[in-house]
C-alpha cells in the first residue's frame, strides 16, 4: 500500500511542477516592456514583397549571372568540344595522327 501511495505522490507532484513551470509564463506582468521589445512601425504589404520576394530574386539572379556568365563567352565555347571541357592529360601522352583530328575539331 505504501509503494502506491509513493508513486502516487511522486507522479502528482511532478505533474504539478511541471504544470506550474509551463503556466508561470501566463501569469507574467504584461504591461511592462522588456529593453529592445519596443515594436517600431507595421510594415506595409508592397514594402514587405519587396525585402522578401524582389531582393532575393534579384540577389539570386546576380549570383546566377556571374556564375553562368563566363561560359556565355567565345574564349570559353573554344575551349569545349562537344559541350565537355578539353581533356587536359591528352598533352602528357603521345597522341596518333587519327587522334590528333579528333583533338583539333
Amino acid at each position: 500500500m505504501t509503494t502506491t501511495i509513493r508513486r502516487i505522490w511522486t507522479t502528482s507532484s511532478a505533474f504539478a511542477v511541471l504544470a506550474s513551470t509551463s503556466i508561470a509564463p501566463a501569469f507574467a506582468e504584461t504591461t511592462k516592456r522588456d529593453d529592445g521589445d519596443q515594436p517600431g512601425e507595421p510594415m506595409g504589404t508592397l514594402n514587405a514583397i519587396l525585402w522578401f520576394v524582389v531582393l532575393p530574386l534579384a540577389i539570386s539572379g546576380i549570383i546566377a549571372l556571374l556564375t553562368m556568365g563566363p561560359s556565355w563567352t567565345s574564349a570559353a565555347r573554344k575551349s569545349t568540344r562537344d559541350g565537355y571541357l578539353d581533356d587536359p592529360t591528352l598533352s602528357d601522352r603521345q597522341v596518333t595522327g587519327s587522334e590528333r583530328s579528333q583533338i583539333s575539331n
